[in-house]
């Protein structure tokens, strides 16, 4: 079973550094590269002065040289002919942390919540979290279990609100999870899809 630990690598979020894009191969003969980014504004990935080959690795200068249907075609400094630009192909881009600059300490970006230890109100670890995800509404938290649950199996997709996130504690690379809530509502939505299953039943009789 992956750790919390092995998550945030994977997810491109390692101990004060931001995966922010990475570069997915070279574009024509000059040394161009193809770059997609992981930065809410995809053109954002251009404002940091300096981009780093992995975390905490070398230092490359950025240009944008125009849009593509994947991302950007981009140019490194240095970089002048295709085989050097296909070499650097599937390299993860990266920002210090520090690069995010939040106004208070009690703020965090929802990367920072990847990985984290998933206790109960009681304080009994029920899992750690893997990613955050957003279908269109609630963020949503993805826990991978230490236990399965019946019916729902390892995997659970927690609400990030205050009524089932009570406490994030960065700190201690703690969230908590008000666990026993979400799972009565669980157990509540599939009772009732249940019910409505039995109701169509019986209209069919």
């Amino acid at each position: 079973m992956a750790s919390g630990a092995h998550e945030r690598a994977q997810r491109g979020v390692e101990d004060g550094w931001i995966c922010v894009g990475a570069l997915s191969g070279a574009h024509g003969v000059r040394g161009d590269v193809r770059l997609k980014s992981f930065t809410e504004d995809p053109e954002a990935i251009f404002a940091y002065p300096a981009l780093h080959k992995g975390a905490g690795g070398t230092k490359i200068s950025l240009k944008r040289l125009r849009a593509d249907k994947d991302g950007f075609i981009a140019r490194i400094d240095g970089v002048t002919n295709r085989e050097d630009a296909q070499a650097m192909k599937s390299t993860k881009l990266y920002v210090p942390r520090e690069a995010f600059a939040l106004e208070d300490e009690d703020e965090f970006y929802l990367a920072d919540l990847i990985g984290l230890n998933a206790c109960d109100t009681q304080g009994k670890t029920v899992g750690f979290v893997r990613a955050v995800e957003n279908f269109g509404s609630d963020d949503l938290l993805e826990l991978v279990l230490e236990k399965p649950l019946p019916g729902l199996g390892r995997f659970a997709f927690i609400p990030f609100r205050k009524i089932y996130v009570p406490t994030v504690d960065l700190k201690a690379e703690t969230i908590t999870i008000a666990f026993d809530v979400w799972v009565e509502t669980q157990v509540s939505e599939r009772d009732g899809d249940d019910n409505e299953g039995v109701e169509k039943t019986g209209e069919n009789l």
